[in-house]
Order: C-alpha cells, then sequence, then structure tokens
C-alpha cells in the first residue's frame, strides 16, 4: 500500500475568525471543513484531480461530488471538443448498424 508524505503547515487567521470556527465544537470539525474547503477550490482551478480531492478530504467520491454540485461546480468537464468526438462516435456506430 503506498502511504502519501505528509506534511503539516500553519496559518495565521483573524481573531473573529478563530471565534467563529470556536463554535464548530472540535479541533476535528474544524480540520475537516478546512481541508474540504482547499480541496474544493484546488480541483476548480484544476490543481487537483478528482481522486486527490476525495484522498485529501478523506470522502467517497460520490459525497464529494455531491459536495461540488451543491457548491455548483461540475465535477467532469464535458466541452465542446468531447460532444464534438462523441458526435462522431454515434456516426460511425450509425453506419456500421446500417450495413
Amino acid at each position: 500500500m503506498h502511504t502519501t508524505k505528509m506534511e503539516r503547515i500553519e496559518i495565521n487567521l483573524p481573531q473573529d475568525i478563530i471565534l467563529a470556527m470556536r463554535g464548530l465544537d472540535k479541533s476535528e470539525v474544524i480540520k475537516k471543513k478546512l481541508k474540504t474547503a482547499l480541496a474544493i477550490i484546488l480541483f476548480q482551478e484544476g490543481s487537483i484531480s478528482l481522486g486527490k480531492a476525495t484522498e485529501l478530504t478523506e470522502m467517497s467520491r460520490v459525497r464529494f461530488i455531491e459536495i461540488l454540485k451543491e457548491h455548483g461546480i461540475p465535477a467532469y468537464e464535458y466541452g465542446e471538443k468531447g460532444f464534438e468526438r462523441d458526435q462522431q462516435v454515434i456516426a460511425n456506430y450509425r453506419k456500421i448498424v446500417r450495413k
């Protein structure tokens, strides 16, 4: 089994943000929320894959996709090139079926 090397980082936050986070009760809840927020941002900007994002958040792929959907972020890009490629595959398939 492959283990990921971990590194610890430290950030300074304004006191009012710290107070707002204390309302979340446990430090584990805060860590989970911060990891999820980071994963969403990094995934959205294309810095990490969906797999890496789920690894970071320690969530299932399905759950992370649900969270992306809640934030209006598509989990998969289906652009014009993909559409055109699919149209070509369909056209080729129809030619084969008609023979």
